[in-house]
């Protein structure tokens, strides 16, 4: 049937529904609510699958169908009621019905379109991954493959359903693993959103192949997991490129610095072997007689296990056109072997017993000449491509140099066999010098001198020779060392011996042009004038000391003539207030009153001359170490009160005197007549150098383990070129108004032995014009470091 007539038959059949019905319902008589169901079923199954025309129309069927039942069974009025509620009850049903199936329906189309969409997206996601330049693949969080490209599989040397089955970590080595590893969780946690690095990935035949890895977070899930984007480009050919690159910049550099072959030997070999990933180096030197090629020098990986094969190589003589070396040694060309099953010579078979798959060969060539072969083999079968025997021919033209200049130069220093002689034999001490300033030999006189072999004299002693001929070359306005020096001028200068002793050299450089003019090397000569610098040094010491003893002895005579003068000029002047006073008393005829203020002045004189005895007693014995001190517990605050009330009440100068006590201050360990010694010599001090109406101030305080007093006063101040001279003996200040103020200049220095001899310091603080202070410290007693209660209220 055509698919519009069936479409036409399926749209006409509920209405054919309800119209059977109905007439059965008109034939039989029945009532209209045992018709309602069928009426309900034939709307429903309008609503579940036709439109909304559809259902409206056969809604209206089916109330008219209801309602003339209703009518003409029951009369027009008689149960009309019943017949609406039906036909209401038809409508909701079918219109909540359609309702459910228009939103599922919407439901289905959308879920429909987006399933397109999604497969739209996997097909352009396919096809990109497969159009593209680069490996691209879709892993989890875990490594797994979800979706690999054709370029990815043809990277890794896999194909693609192989590398499905293996994942991203499996295919990675085993240095690299932990590296992607932690990386895969951190995309997959979201804690980055990109990863890239280099890594190395394993072939089916077990190479490395370097690749340049980025792994992007993506948002999409396969399994719960996020889905992660990998792209991968093989970067062999770059890593090739950069290691042939520095291979031969190793190779240069080798060849550079090296003095010998021998030396060159193990780097060169070594370098080849790590910058072109290869497992064994040998080096096949041509024999004497040139018939046939034996190995010299070989250089393998550390654990390569290669011992038991390189070790009996060296009893092997390859003659020519014998196996791959003796092929490039006929040939003079380097040639390889990229797989050496196929090869079935009998070294061959001994590389095949240990592992080795491939090999490639180069001349060793100077002037035209092989000198011989050098061989790289290596555990995985490789294609030695032009770029690798052409650098390889390179590496082996400049070798091949190196090895013809080294030898030239040993044929050269066996001709100077009668020049070494002298220079074996000479008793000064001879060294030949690079023109780039390397120590390249020292005669035996030179090693002896110094205590020094050879090596430890290149590493260690030249290089500070060296630097001390430049620079006393320096002072003495010569050309460094490496100038050369054609004048032959000589410079002293210092030298440790390997036992440890100084000694005195004269060195003696001289240059040495090679034909063209240039700088060849330089001879140095060192001669030990250890005894004659010694001597001179002596008799310059000998001449200072001597300087420094007229100097002490000049300062002593001014001292001790200023000391004379002073201390005459004290005495003097007591004395003659004394012998005056004594005379007035003596003669008589003066009242009991003067007798008594006369007899105050001879005291007084009398006590400054035993103070000022005193002071030089106590002076002589501190310096001499007799004087001791008695410690006990000292009330500081105390010391300082008793001292103010004596010297209140004994100035001659009206000032004022202020306390600043600390109350809390704690004990101090001392000699309480020496503290107030201390402390009273300065009081008296600030009186005298104070005006009428100046102002001293006594203050403590505790700081850290120590008691800090100061005497502060508003008088004249100490220049400041005076302040550092204040505390020596017989020093005064001797500017300005001081000049006239008395004194002996012992007192500030007994003062500062007292408090040194406390375990204490004491400084001077002052402006001139604004007056000076002194403060000292004095340890506090162990028992008493911390503050005390409140002892002055």
């Amino acid at each position: 049937m055509p698919f519009r007539t069936r479409g036409l038959v399926r749209r006409a059949t509920p209405f054919a529904g309800i119209a059977a019905v109905f007439a059965v319902a008109i034939a039989t008589g029945a009532p209209a609510l045992l018709a309602f169901p069928l009426f309900l079923l034939a709307v429903l199954s309008v609503a579940l699958f036709d439109n909304s025309a559809q259902l409206i129309g056969i809604g209206i069927v089916a109330a008219l169908a209801i309602l003339i039942l209703s009518i003409t069974q029951l009369g027009p009025t008689s149960n009309l009621a019943t017949a609406v509620f039906e036909v209401a009850v038809l409508g909701i049903v079918a219109a909540a019905v359609h309702e459910v199936v228009e939103h599922a329906r919407l439901a289905e189309g959308s879920a429909e379109q987006k399933a397109i969409e999604l497969e739209s997206i996997d097909e352009r996601l396919r096809m990109t991954l497969e159009a593209a330049m680069i490996g691209l693949g879709l892993v989890t969080a875990s490594g797994r493959w979800v979706q690999v490209n054709e370029k990815l599989a043809a990277i890794l040397g896999r194909g693609r359903e192989e590398l499905m089955q293996m994942g991203l970590l499996e295919v990675t080595s085993d240095a690299d693993r932990g590296v992607v590893e932690d990386a895969l969780g951190k995309l997959g946690r979201r804690e980055i959103v990109r990863w890239e690095g280099e890594v190395a990935e394993t072939a089916p035949d077990g190479r490395w192949i370097p690749v340049a890895l980025a792994v992007v977070a993506l948002g999409d899930h396969v399994s719960g997991e996020p889905l992660l984007l990998v792209q991968e480009t093989d970067i062999s050919a770059r890593k090739r490129l950069d290691g042939m690159r520095d291979a031969l910049v190793a190779v240069r550099h080798v060849i550079v610095t090296a003095n010998s072959w021998e030396q060159a030997a193990p780097a060169l070999l070594g370098s080849l072997c790590s910058h072109l990933d290869w497992d064994l180096a040998q080096y096949w030197s041509v024999a004497d007689e040139r018939h046939a090629l034996r190995l010299q020098n070989s250089w393998f990986r550390d654990g390569s296990n290669l011992e038991d094969f390189n070790d009996p190589a060296r009893n092997l003589s390859i003659e020519v056109g014998g196996g791959l070396v003796g092929r490039v040694w006929q040939s003079g060309v380097a040639a390889s072997l990229d797989d050496l099953a196929t090869n079935d010579y009998e070294q061959a078979s001994a590389e095949r017993h240990v592992g080795l798959r491939s090999a490639v060969a180069f001349p060793v060539v100077s002037g035209g000449t092989t000198m011989g072969v050098i061989e790289l083999l290596g555990r995985h079968a490789r294609h030695s491509d032009d770029d690798l025997v052409t650098l390889l021919s390179t590496a082996g033209g400049e070798i091949g140099q190196f090895i013809q200049r080294t030898e030239t130069a040993e044929a050269l220093r066996h001709s100077e066999a009668d020049h070494r002689a002298i220079y074996e034999r000479s008793p000064i001490g001879i060294a030949r010098v690079s023109a780039d300033g390397e120590l390249l030999e020292g005669n035996p006189a030179l090693l002896h001198m110094l205590e020094h072999d050879l090596d430890t004299m290149r590493s260690q002693a030249w290089p500070d020779l060296l630097r001390a001929y430049d620079q006393a070359a320096g002072r003495a306005r010569i050309a460094p060392l490496l100038a050369g020096i054609p004048d032959q001028r000589s410079v002293h200068v210092r030298a440790a011996t390997g036992g440890g002793r100084w000694l005195w050299l004269q060195l003696t450089a001289t240059s040495i042009p090679d034909a063209s003019g240039q700088l060849e090397h330089l001879l140095v000569m060192a001669e030990d004038v250890t005894t004659v610098r010694e001597t001179q040094d002596r008799l310059a010491e000998a001449l200072d000391s001597q300087r420094s003893a007229n100097a002490t002895l000049e300062k002593l005579d001014r001292t001790k003539t200023e000391f004379l003068s002073i201390v005459s000029h004290e005495f003097r002047t007591a004395l003659t207030g004394i012998q005056g006073f004594s005379e007035l008393i003596r003669d008589g005829g003066i009242e009991p009153e003067e007798i008594r203020a006369y007899g105050g002045y001879i005291f007084n004189d009398a006590d400054r001359v035993n103070r000022l005895i005193g002071d030089m007693l106590d002076l002589d014995r501190m310096e001499s170490g007799r004087m001791s001190i008695r410690l006990a517990d000292v009330d500081i605050n105390d010391v300082v009160t008793d001292v103010i009330t004596r010297a209140a009440s004994g100035s001659a100068v009206i000032v004022e005197f202020k306390a600043d006590l600390d109350p809390r201050l704690p004990i101090v360990t001392g000699d309480r007549d020496r503290m107030v010694q201390v402390v009273s010599n300065l009081a008296n001090n600030a009186v005298k150098y104070s005006p009428d109406g100046g102002i001293v101030t006594l203050s403590t305080r505790a700081e850290g383990g120590f008691a800090l007093i100061s005497v502060a006063d508003t008088g004249l101040g100490i220049p400041p070129d005076e302040i550092g001279h204040v505390f020596e003996r017989f020093r005064r200040v001797r500017s300005g108004a001081a000049q006239s103020i008395p004194g002996t200049g012992l007192g500030l220095t007994i003062v500062k032995q007292i408090v040194e001899m406390h375990g204490g310091k004491i400084w001077v603080e002052s402006a001139v014009g604004h007056g000076s202070a002194f403060h000292f410290t004095i340890p506090l007693a162990a028992e008493h470091t911390a503050p005390n209660p409140l002892r002055h209220a």
